[in-house]
């Protein structure tokens, strides 16, 4: 399960460095010119998120001591990220709604078991 929370980190953060990026790239971020100051401050929480899902990840993956703690850390901002987009982007996009969904129920998921595994002594 470590493996399979620390590769969904990985791909979730390098995912999301991607489509900002492709987005920022091509100009498709009008709300930069519309509400320039409350756009920055999400793209400043989602590259966060995402770098912290990297090197969360990482740390997972090869079993570093800080690795299930950073982790945890970046799934809830990860939830946190997803959740919102649901709301921002998912009314009326039915597509949308079911990705950012399910993403929202692997990292809860990812989540509680670190935290189960957590009340049951298993990580230090």
């Amino acid at each position: 399960m470590r493996k399979t929370a620390a590769y969904f980190s990985i791909g979730c953060g390098f995912a999301m460095l991607a489509t900002w990026g492709f987005l920022l790239v091509t100009g498709r971020v009008p709300e930069l010119q519309t509400s320039t100051f409350r756009t920055l401050f999400l793209l400043a929480a989602e590259f966060l998120t995402a770098i912290s899902l990297i090197l969360a990840g990482y740390g997972l993956a090869t079993r570093k001591s800080w690795g299930i703690r950073a982790d945890l850390t970046a799934l809830g901002m990860l939830l946190y990220c997803t959740i919102f987009s649901t709301g921002a982007l998912g009314a009326g996009n039915t597509p949308a709604a079911i990705f950012f969904g399910s993403v929202s129920a692997l990292a809860f998921i990812f989540s509680a078991r670190f935290v189960l595994e957590s009340a049951n002594g298993g990580i230090q």
